[in-house]
């Protein structure tokens, strides 16, 4: 990084006065990164300078700018130049009015040399986020959040004095419309080792500042088998939840082709977000009996009812809302298959029932749960230690479960129901049908004569 990159001109006009190479693109390249695209900031008729990128690129221009802020797009075949126009006296003050130090430097194309008023340089080479000025914060709120988004993306640490500004303008998070601060977010959920910036956002304030409904679980003391309150408690899940991931193909190697068909991977950021308010109902379901003993009876329909409304105010993809729900609210269910599996074994009718009812979010149910279970203590205890056990069990029966389910067609259908036994189509057909299939997967019914009969016995009883 000592040496500045051999930066191609190319796609650039011949008189390359008043064109700098900023932003993303420069900080990616003093790096040894391949930049996503190419951020230009120009001095002067910036029409022309992007016709003339789109000529020599084959490329076409779009504008992207906002009311009374020119910037323009090249979109090439194979590149894509974002081109803004420097509205201030010099490429200084535009730098200085920057979000990040390492975002803060030009590459004048013309002198060939490195504009660097903020010590970007500096703080890359020691791999450092550090804020301009904190002003940067009052001016555009979401750079708080972007902050931890670029920590866990390059995974560079934030310096002292940028945490602390973070911490006095968290409140400001909030002015902030709900789809920017979810572009952050998901961004830094979706990075595999993004799980430590969680307590560093809790401490600064901001997770309380994006998640108020997470404050009442602050100091929310759970029964004797917790260690942690929830708030802590749904943080440290976030943890064994990204440790889990890292570790599940080469603990469980029988789940890749599973996992593979029903998409496990592409949960990962969905599983975080879920596992950061899986028990954001436990404050207002929170009951002590006469012995002392906590309990939060209907804790997870709550919490998922909760986290509807952050997900909605985020403005989260109906998919994505989805899937939060779904995670959340039946978080609790793999730990009631184990609970009736000490007496008996696993309950084949109760694991189908529970394969059928989550469909694909099966693995992402189960695996939230372990981290959750995993997240109660430091040391985990023996029925947490039996509980991931159990899980190998239920890996095997739902790995046998898919493979049944494509192996083997239904065996009756609606239109059985209206032609073998003259039944109007009702919402009967539908338990009919669930009732039948999940007897299929579990072996008890392996013909279509066999599933004829078992009808014909339930409709006369």
């Amino acid at each position: 990084m000592n040496r500045l990159p051999n930066i191609q001109r190319d796609f650039l006009p011949d008189n390359v006065d008043g064109i700098y190479i900023v932003g993303g693109t420069l900080r990616d390249l003093l790096s040894g990164r391949s930049p996503a695209d190419i951020d230009l900031v120009v001095r002067g008729d910036i029409d022309r300078i992007a016709g003339r990128i789109a000529e020599k690129s084959k490329g076409k221009v779009i504008s992207i700018g906002k009311s009374g802020f020119d910037m323009l797009r090249v979109v090439s075949p194979t590149t894509i130049f974002d081109l803004t126009p420097l509205d201030h006296p010099c490429i200084e003050a535009d730098l200085l009015d920057r979000d990040f130090t390492i975002n803060a430097m030009a590459y004048d194309v013309k002198a060939q040399r490195l504009i660097d008023c903020t010590g970007g340089l500096t703080d890359l080479q020691q791999q450092t986020i550090r804020v301009v000025s904190p002003s940067a914060f009052r001016r555009d709120p979401a750079r708080l959040v972007r902050a931890y988004r670029m920590a866990a993306t390059f995974q560079f640490t934030i310096s002292a004095d940028t945490k602390n500004a973070i911490g006095r303008h968290a409140p400001l998070v909030q002015r902030v419309a709900g789809e920017r601060i979810w572009a952050e977010l998901i961004k830094i959920f979706g990075e595999t080792q993004s799980a430590a910036v969680i307590p560093d956002m809790a401490q600064s304030g901001l997770l309380t500042a994006i998640f108020p409904e997470l404050k009442p679980t602050v100091g929310c003391i759970q029964n004797r088998h917790h260690q942690f309150d929830v708030f802590d408690h749904c943080i440290e899940t976030c943890i064994q939840l990204e440790t889990l991931l890292g570790v599940l193909g080469a603990r469980f190697p029988e789940l890749a082709r599973v996992a593979e068909q029903t998409g496990l991977y592409a949960h990962s950021a969905m599983l975080k977000y879920s596992a950061l308010l899986h028990d954001v109902g436990k404050p207002t379901t929170r009951q002590v009996d006469a012995t002392g003993r906590v309990r939060f009876p209907g804790h997870a329909a709550k919490g998922a009812q909760i986290a509807a409304r952050i997900s909605r105010r985020l403005r989260l993809s109906r998919q994505q809302q989805e899937t939060a729900d779904a995670i959340i609210r039946h978080h609790i269910r793999p730990l009631f298959l184990f609970l009736s599996s000490t007496a008996s074994g696993l309950p084949a009718k109760g694991s189908i029932r529970f394969f059928n009812h989550c469909g694909d979010l099966t693995l992402p149910i189960v695996i939230h749960t372990m981290a959750d279970i995993m997240a109660k203590k430091r040391v985990p205890g023996r029925m947490d230690l039996a509980f991931i056990d159990f899980c190998s069990t239920l890996f095997e029966a739902y790995i046998a479960y898919k493979d049944r389910q494509a192996r083997v067609p239904p065996l009756v259908s609606g239109k059985d129901l209206i032609a073998v036994f003259g039944r109007t189509p009702s919402p009967e057909f539908a338990v009919i049908l669930k009732q039948v299939d999940e007897r299929r997967l579990t072996g008890e019914l392996t013909s279509r004569a066999q599933a004829l009969k078992w009808v014909d016995a339930y409709l006369k009883s």
